[in-house]
């Protein structure tokens, strides 16, 4: 299967649509989608009764977002996942929400980049920050629903969504960070 669009597609597995945009939905405190972060692929698959996400994302951070990365301030990524079906007459109704946050963070003494999985807890270290980079991008097998808690016969999506949190940023940084075009 492959994607309609680079920006927004929807792959359709079984009874459930991935429906994959970056586009910033309105009214969130998150910074507005950098040109670097893109979804390459994303599927879903029905397994033992539960619904999984497979997906790679791309961090391609501004020159901007390294500097301040190299330089030891933590950066944030939220991907954000709703199930919901599709209405015709009325808004789309959800059924299912949760986030994954995402830390990295360079050790100057160390020499590593840490990146810390914030809903978990747990930490990997990599020596350069494209590893890090691509393996925080890797989805594998994420659980998603339980096949028995959708109602039968009906057609469901899941947005998925991730983007930087410039609210997590030191707080002298974040009015530079919404402001600067550099930094998305």
């Amino acid at each position: 299967m492959s994607l309609i669009s680079s920006k927004c597609g929807i792959l359709q597995t079984t009874r459930l649509i991935l429906l994959i945009c970056i586009s910033a939905w309105p009214g969130t405190p998150y910074a507005r989608d950098m040109q670097g972060l893109r979804v390459y692929s994303a599927s879903t698959q029905l397994q033992h009764g539960m619904y999984y996400l497979d997906a790679q994302l791309d961090y391609d951070l501004s020159q901007a977002a390294i500097d301040a990365l190299d330089s030891g301030v933590p950066l944030t990524f939220e991907l954000e996942l709703e199930i919901f079906q599709h209405r015709k007459w009325l808004w789309d109704k959800s059924l299912a929400s949760f986030n994954q946050r995402y830390q990295v963070v360079y050790h100057a003494l160390t020499q590593h980049y840490v990146v810390t999985n914030i809903n978990s807890g747990i930490q990997n270290s990599y020596s350069r920050r494209n590893t890090a980079l691509l393996t925080m991008g890797r989805i594998n097998h994420l659980p998603l629903v339980e096949k028995k808690t959708l109602p039968e016969d009906e057609n469901y999506r899941v947005r998925l969504r991730f983007s930087l949190d410039i609210n997590a940023l030191p707080v002298p940084m974040r009015p530079w960070a919404y402001i600067n075009s550099e930094w998305l």
